[in-house]
């Protein structure tokens, strides 16, 4: 009788069992901004060239911080530079580069608790 009786409960006490709260993560992206009237092309840590329309924007990544930090460009460690390039005809011709990362030109913000944003604004004047 007792063994039914525990079997019956068990169910109903892990219903109203407490979870243990989940800790935060803090995350920061770090986006390129191109808000010039040309497309760029970001050239990748393996040669490869990524297309950044005029007038959009492009995802570098992200990182998790387990403190209520953003984690900075250069703290990030993932890029060591930055290669920016403008095709003429069928060459890339480079435009703007950043080597190594300047922290100081990235904004950051955070659009939403808890998530940070590096953006790094790229204008006609940049590239001229």
């Amino acid at each position: 009788m007792k063994k039914k009786l525990l079997l019956l409960l068990v169910p109903f006490l892990l219903a109203f069992q407490c979870d243990e709260e989940e800790l935060p993560g803090f995350e920061t992206n770090y986006i390129l901004q191109n808000d010039t009237a040309n497309d760029l092309y970001y050239l990748t840590e393996n040669d490869n060239y990524i297309a950044v329309e005029s007038q959009s924007r492009f995802s570098f990544g992200n990182s998790l911080n387990p403190v209520a930090s953003p984690i900075s460009p250069t703290e990030l460690g993932a890029f060591n530079s930055i290669a920016l390039y403008m095709l003429s005809g069928t060459d890339y011709v480079l435009v703007y580069s950043q080597d190594p990362i300047d922290d100081a030109v990235w904004i950051l913000t955070e659009p939403e608790t808890n998530r940070y944003e590096y953006r790094l604004v790229i204008t006609d004047t940049d590239i001229n």
